[in-house]
C-alpha cells in the first residue's frame, strides 16, 4: 500500500502541486491504493441530483469562493496567514451517498452529496467568511451562505481513473469492487468522485474523473456498500 501523503507540513507552492498531482492528477486506469491524509475542504451539501440548479449553484459557491481565497491571499485583498504560500485551486470533488438500499443519482428523497475544493491548511474560517463576504458582494444572487470550512479523513482507499461519461462509469466501480474483495477489503466509505475534466470544454468520451472508495480491513465494516453511507467520511461540521 501507499505511504501516508503529507498535508500538515505542506509550506511550498511545489509540495502543495505535488499532494494535488498524488491525490488525482497521476492517477491510472488500474486500481491503485492510496492513503489519504485528513485535509481541509471548502464544501456545500445537498440532495438533488447532479443536473439541478441545487448541484450547479455548489459548484459556482465553491468556485466563487475558492478563487476568492487564492486571488484575495495572493493580491493583498485578504490578509496573509502564518505559512501561507500561492497555490493551486484544485479539481471539483464530490461525495456521493443514499439513505436507501442503492445510490440512484436521481432520487432526491435518498440522494445525498458533498461537493467540494481542497484547501491549504493555513485556511481558516475567519478566512472562507471574509473571502464569502467578498463574493457576495460581487454577485449577492449567488448562495454563498451554504458553504463550510470541514475536515475530510478518508484514509486508506482504492482508486481508478475513468475516461468518458458519467453514465458510463459501472465497469470501473466494478474493477474497484473486485479488487477490494480479492483483497479482503471492506468498504468503509461511499462513492467519491473528482473532476479532472471541465465537462463545458470537454467531450463526454474524453472526461477524466478519479473514483475513490475508502476502505478498511475491520472485519467489523460491511464488506459491501451498495447504499454509499459513510461517503463522507470524517467530515467535520
Amino acid at each position: 500500500m501507499q505511504s501516508s501523503l503529507d498535508y500538515e507540513s505542506i509550506r511550498t507552492t511545489k509540495a502543495y502541486d505535488d499532494l494535488l498531482n498524488a491525490l488525482y492528477m497521476k492517477v491510472k486506469r488500474n486500481v491503485g491504493e492510496i492513503n489519504v491524509p485528513p485535509v481541509q475542504v471548502i464544501a456545500v451539501s445537498g440532495n438533488e441530483p447532479p443536473a439541478t440548479q441545487q448541484y450547479q449553484d455548489a459548484i459556482a459557491v465553491l468556485y466563487g469562493i475558492g478563487y476568492g481565497l487564492k486571488m484575495g491571499l495572493k493580491f493583498g485583498k485578504l490578509p496573509k496567514p502564518k505559512g501561507y504560500f500561492d497555490y493551486r485551486v484544485g479539481a471539483l470533488g464530490t461525495f456521493w451517498r443514499s439513505t436507501g438500499r442503492t445510490l440512484e443519482i436521481n432520487d432526491p428523497t435518498t440522494l445525498r452529496w458533498q461537493a467540494y475544493l481542497l484547501v491549504p491548511r493555513f485556511v481558516s474560517k475567519t478566512l472562507v467568511d471574509e473571502a464569502r463576504g467578498q463574493a457576495q458582494a460581487k454577485h449577492p444572487e449567488v448562495p454563498y451562505e451554504r458553504a463550510s470550512l470541514e475536515v475530510v479523513n478518508e484514509g486508506r482507499s482504492v482508486q481508478m481513473l475513468h475516461v468518458g461519461p458519467y453514465d458510463k462509469e459501472q465497469p470501473t466501480i466494478d474493477e474497484l469492487r473486485r479488487y477490494i474483495t480479492e483483497h479482503a477489503l471492506a468498504v468503509k466509505g461511499g462513492h467519491h468522485e473528482i473532476y479532472i475534466s471541465d465537462p463545458r470544454r470537454t467531450e463526454p468520451t474524453k472526461l477524466k474523473t478519479v473514483i475513490r472508495i475508502a476502505v478498511t480491513r475491520d472485519p467489523a465494516a460491511q464488506a459491501l456498500d451498495p447504499t454509499g453511507a459513510g461517503a463522507i467520511a470524517g467530515a467535520g461540521g
